[in-house]
């Protein structure tokens, strides 16, 4: 397998998140677990990227790294040019607010609140009016097909439907990066459907940068490169175009 040739396919692209020789340890009891070891990654605005490889490859690590929601022991990740390392407290928050959106396997919105509130939120940490941010929340949610639900609080609402207003939620801010950490995983098959459209659409036409987490057949099938993480490394990328992608095998790409 040929190297893949980062001069030739970074031509004309703009660089949005560069990991440089980012490792990451975690000391349990007298034992070192070696969590990342040594990546170094560019991400180009517009891209759409997934992430794959078996569980405790490092991942999540990786993915809470370029999301600065947590540290690197070594090396450093860049954010526009910024790294986040050496932002304080508020400035890294300032960053995550209004530069990153994220989406979770498990949803994560606040239970007690409804479509509009859980979306509205990260508007209202920001600084937004109420009136405003009511206002974008219900442009959002009606993009995400849930504008007629907007108030309904998660338990009245399926898999599918939490995890639009998730993704509803991510975009709060208008991100120039979304970090997607397995969005289709908990949904059956049409609804895993409906939500990878939701994302593709948002890469395609509005020009969101999309790194996702995932064995997802579809999703892997539209992005633009595949990286396989394992043991804490990169162990390869290739553009998606030169892998052939087997929906039989559920996501498990090969040449």
């Amino acid at each position: 397998m040929a190297e893949f040739d980062y001069k030739e396919y970074s031509k004309g692209k703009e660089v949005l998140v560069r990991a440089h020789g980012v490792e990451k340890t975690y000391q349990i009891g007298a034992e070192l677990t070696h969590a990342l070891r040594g990546i170094n990654l560019e991400i180009y605005r517009g891209e759409y990227i997934c992430v794959m490889g078996p569980s405790g490859s490092g991942k999540s690590t990786f993915f809470n790294m370029l999301g600065g929601l947590d540290s690197p022991t070594a090396g450093k990740v860049f954010m526009d040019e910024v790294d986040m390392a050496q932002l304080n407290a508020k400035e890294l928050a300032f960053l995550r607010c209004r530069k990153i959106g994220y989406v979770f396997q498990s949803y994560n919105l606040n239970t007690v609140m409804t479509a509009l509130e859980n979306v509205t939120l990260p508007m209202i940490f920001s600084g937004m009016h109420q009136d405003d941010a009511r206002q974008r929340g219900m442009k959002l949610l009606d993009k995400v097909g849930l504008g007629d639900r907007w108030n309904h609080r998660p338990k009245e609402m399926s898999g599918g439907q939490q995890q639009r207003v998730a993704i509803a939620r991510s975009l709060a801010n208008n991100p120039s990066l979304l970090l997607c950490d397995e969005p289709t995983a908990n949904l059956d098959f049409v609804t895993g459907q409906e939500v990878h459209k939701i994302l593709q659409d948002l890469n395609k036409e509005e020009g969101v940068t999309i790194i996702c987490a995932t064995h997802d057949h579809d999703m892997l099938a539209v992005s633009d490169r595949m990286i396989w993480i394992s043991d804490g490394m990169i162990e390869r990328v290739e553009e998606t175009k030169n892998v052939k992608i087997e929906k039989a095998s559920m996501g498990e790409a090969h040449e």
